[in-house]
């Protein structure tokens, strides 16, 4: 059984879909990078203990320093 992607106008209203589902106007891409294992663990801890994802959190952080 494959997964399918839902329209979010079918999810049901208990779900909080315009929480969840931000518009943005810049498209999305994909950047891969390699690091020490060491310093990923480091960054996901920090993630977690600032409730972020690691993803977000690398935003943050390449924002705060590229101003």
């Amino acid at each position: 059984m494959a997964l399918t992607v839902k329209p979010l106008n079918k999810v049901r209203e208990s779900v909080p879909v315009k929480e969840v589902a931000k518009p943005s106007q810049a498209e999305l891409v994909r950047v891969n990078l390699e690091v020490e294992k060491e310093t990923r663990q480091h960054w996901r801890m920090e993630a977690i203990k600032r409730g972020l994802s690691l993803k977000e959190l690398i935003q943050q952080a390449m924002e705060a320093h590229l101003k």
